[in-house]
């Protein structure tokens, strides 16, 4: 593994970049893509943006619309590419191409083993992967502006939970507190990621809260919703992974599960916790993230695999040991 200050010293060396960022880009991915594809420019380094899956529409950020959308075919060509907030395999349908890259940087704060990448910097203690690109951005000498300011109060404003989650802490409100310095208004910017959500989600939220399921005196929660749900009330499948934050509203909830079925026989498994390792949980069920906030993505009948995920979280649940996954 690299130090930041390595970093940015081959940050430095190079000139042509691309910045990718994972699969359903969230608020995190996009600030920490937005931040250094700004910082970099400002260096006056060649530089795009690059996903896989559309931007998100309900975000007036700065920079979105120069992000180029490529489900397939990305060519790397001699440009050093740069994965931010996952691991090159999490850069969705252009995964391959990414890792085919010559030259190929991975900065990311999951918990999770090096990968691959010529240069790699990790750390999980870091609440949001934007509070490295902003260490990052100190370590270059990038002078901050509204454009990057707005990027990573997004992104840290997003894995936060707006500063609710457990991940908060003194260092995260001090950044938050430098970058509201440049102009950031953090009331529009909360109301766009937590509190505007469509009537058709709103329909939807209702169908699928009234249909939660919880276990072990309600101590597990959990809701299952079909792709043709999804279609039935015009809601995008890919750009509903808060539906989990509902979930986990419950009072007596530790373990919060959203199952999501984003296309047919594709399931999106979202798991939070207030306590319990779900991080752990998830790598063991092929997926990853966070201590308290992870998924997965798995293929098949979405009722056998909420039935076969609930019942390794209940294990896990009870006797902290994870039983042997049969998918």
């Amino acid at each position: 593994m690299n130090s930041l200050q390595e970093v940015a010293q081959y940050l430095k060396e190079q000139d042509d970049f691309i910045v990718i960022g994972h699969e359903n880009p969230d608020p995190d991915c996009l600030g920490s893509m937005l931040g250094l594809y700004f910082g970099l420019k400002q260096l006056g380094k060649k530089c795009r943006m690059v996903s896989a899956d559309p931007v998100p529409t309900d975000l007036s950020w700065p920079g979105l619309d120069v992000i180029e959308h490529i489900p397939v075919g990305f060519e790397p060509g001699t440009s050093c590419v740069i994965v931010v907030d996952c691991e090159p395999e999490r850069t969705g349908s252009i995964s391959e191409d990414v890792k085919r890259a010559q030259r190929l940087v991975n900065i990311d704060h999951h918990q999770r083993g090096r990968g691959v990448g010529d240069v790699v910097y990790v750390e999980p203690s870091e609440a949001a992967t934007a509070m490295i690109i902003y260490r990052l951005l100190l370590e270059l000498e990038v002078a901050f502006d509204r454009n990057i300011a707005v990027a990573l109060y997004g992104g840290i404003l997003g894995d936060t939970g707006g500063f609710r989650h457990a991940n908060t802490n003194s260092e995260v409100f001090f950044v938050a507190g430098e970058l509201l310095q440049y102009g950031v208004d953090p009331a529009p910017m909360a109301r766009e990621i937590f509190s505007s959500q469509s009537l058709g989600f709103l329909r939807l939220l209702g169908v699928a809260l009234s249909n939660l399921q919880t276990s072990q005196d309600g101590k597990l929660v959990w809701v299952s919703v079909s792709y043709d749900q999804f279609l039935a009330f015009d809601v995008d499948p890919g750009n509903s992974d808060h539906l989990v934050s509902f979930v986990r509203m419950l009072d007596t909830a530790e373990i919060a599960m959203v199952f999501r079925e984003v296309n047919p026989g594709e399931i999106r498994v979202g798991l939070r916790a207030h306590n319990t390792d779900v991080g752990s949980l998830a790598r063991h069920i092929g997926g990853g993230g966070h201590k308290l906030a992870s998924g997965a993505t798995i293929l098949g009948d979405l009722h056998e695999v909420s039935e076969a995920v609930v019942a390794t979280a209940e294990h896990f649940y009870l006797t902290g040991e994870l039983n042997e996954w049969h998918r």
